[in-house]
């Protein structure tokens, strides 16, 4: 059976876009530090159960099989296959991007009973963070909205075009509490996720680090 080691959340700054545990301290290039998410949901990671698998060490060319156990009844279970930060089944449930260096980001979707269902609201979220409204808006065209979030200085800095090229490929944002970098992982199409951090000023965004 491949190693599995949980990650504890601790930094070491020779190495800093790694997570740590007592035994290993850096990434071995055939391992990979999956970082894997499924809101309202537990998990079974190779028939072993688990309630949290924010930072999971695994060897890259090992299958991880991950069951999904919602705690929501409207939701059905499901396994995904994994092998090298990738899902090799089940695809349309999982979203899988590389990090660099050696870090996988894993987002598992709930499952549907259901294909359509007339006269259901659609889930609305709760809260959205001011990079993912930002991409909203950009996405949207909406061009004026998405420099309100802005500080005037950026604002007169970036061009319709360059905002439009920042989010180009962006599907979704997610607020990385993975590496020590922190900010936010811009999601893209290409299977990469790109780590960012949007400085604030006065509750606008002042600038953006990549």
């Amino acid at each position: 059976m491949p190693r599995l080691y949980f990650c504890n959340i601790t930094h070491n700054t020779s190495c800093p876009t790694a997570y740590f545990d007592e035994t290993v301290h850096t990434v071995n290039y055939m391992e990979s530090v999956l970082h894997i998410v499924s809101p309202h949901s537990v998990l079974l990671l190779n028939g072993s159960f688990v309630q949290s698998a924010a930072a999971v060490r695994y060897e890259q060319n090992e299958p991880l099989f991950v069951t999904v156990l919602p705690l929501d009844a409207t939701f059905l279970s499901y396994t995904v296959e994994l092998l090298g930060g990738k899902a090799v089944c089940n695809q349309s449930l999982v979203t899988c991007c590389d990090m660099g260096g050696g870090h996988h980001y894993i987002e598992l979707k709930p499952r549907s009973a259901f294909v359509y269902a007339p006269g259901i609201p659609p889930v609305v979220e709760s809260s959205v963070s001011v990079p993912a409204q930002l991409l909203r808006f950009v996405r949207d065209g909406n061009f004026d909205a998405a420099r309100s979030m802005m500080t005037q200085s950026l604002r007169d800095s970036l061009s319709d075009e360059a905002l439009s090229d920042f989010f180009d490929g962006v599907f979704a944002v997610r607020e990385n509490v993975y590496t020590p970098q922190k900010g936010y992982l811009l999601l893209k199409t290409d299977g990469t996720a790109t780590q960012c951090v949007f400085e604030m000023h006065g509750g606008l965004i002042e600038n953006v680090t990549m």
